[in-house]
């Protein structure tokens, strides 16, 4: 994600240091033309699947544009919310592994991000309103009646955390999750520019807390980590996981792997598929 890249862009930019919305989510300097849905779908190898272009007006009035994978085997519904900086347009190799997955996945560009629109003002508030706008549109599109799952990979684990407490979801994956901003800050900020430099996180971002959101989760849950995920370290995913009450959940540690990563692994796909099984069959423990 872009993490590391902004936090030293703003150490060098002076010695108190607010991160606001504004400076820490990224944003593409102007919107980007429709995907290229063709294009992607060449790419789409690992299993039958067709791509589509899809797109939602959120309450703020704000046009976000997405992708639609689909597969005739789909045997759950997955909402899919992206990394800081995930623009779909460069990251849409992801699809391909989820294509490994007998799933339905719809995922949006954030505003201001790829092939989505930009507001004046960026802030907290309007990304959850945005995701809220994807969740329900989501549930319309979806046209099967299949178990719906939320996967936040990075910045979207908060995003995933903050839609499993306003809106009934069958399951939740944290994919690189993030445990609260002032932590992820804490931990990519060096020692040695702590001598020299005051940080401080907005309360705007310090308030979208997922240990405090799944604490109130209690649906099925799987934590993908990275054993060498530097950016948000296993500790993250550990301690979610320790604080989430649901009766079925799991945590998949992939070695050799680094932030954003889980998803191009095969473990991670088998796992993938032990968990959406569980949602659809009538065991209960995992």
């Amino acid at each position: 994600m872009k993490y590391l890249f902004i936090i030293a862009a703003l150490l060098l930019s002076g010695c108190a240091i607010n991160i606001t919305p504004a400076s820490f989510i990224y944003q593409s300097e102007k919107v980007e033309p429709q995907l290229d849905i063709k294009a992607i779908d060449v790419k789409m190898s690992n299993a039958p699947s067709s791509v589509s272009n899809i797109s939602v007006i959120t309450q703020t009035g704000i046009t976000l544009n997405g992708i639609k994978l689909t597969k005739t085997d789909a045997i759950v519904n997955v909402v899919l919310f992206g990394g800081n900086g995930m623009r779909i347009s460069a990251s849409a190799g992801i699809l391909n592994h989820f294509a490994l997955i007998p799933a339905n996945v719809i995922w949006f560009d954030y505003q201001g991000m790829g092939v989505s629109e930009k507001s004046t003002e960026l802030s907290i508030d309007a990304l959850k309103i945005d995701a809220l706008s994807v969740f329900d549109f989501a549930k319309k599109e979806f046209t099967a009646q299949l178990p719906l799952v939320v996967h936040g990979v990075s910045m979207g684990s908060l995003i995933a955390g903050y839609v499993a407490s306003e809106r009934h979801i069958d399951g939740l994956v944290l994919d690189g999750a993030i445990s609260s901003v002032p932590e992820l800050v804490e931990n990519l900020i060096p020692t040695w520019s702590k001598l020299f430099s005051t940080v401080t996180v907005s309360p705007e971002l310090s308030d979208i807390n997922n240990e405090e959101l799944i604490a109130q989760y209690t649906n099925p849950l799987l934590i993908l980590s990275g054993e060498n995920d530097e950016t948000t370290p296993l500790v993250f995913s550990q301690q979610l996981f320790n604080i989430s009450p649901s009766l079925i959940k799991s945590i998949k540690v992939l070695p050799n792997t680094t932030h954003a990563q889980p998803m191009k692994k095969s473990e991670t796909i088998d796992a993938y598929k032990i968990f959406i099984n569980k949602l659809t069959c009538c065991q209960t423990d995992m």
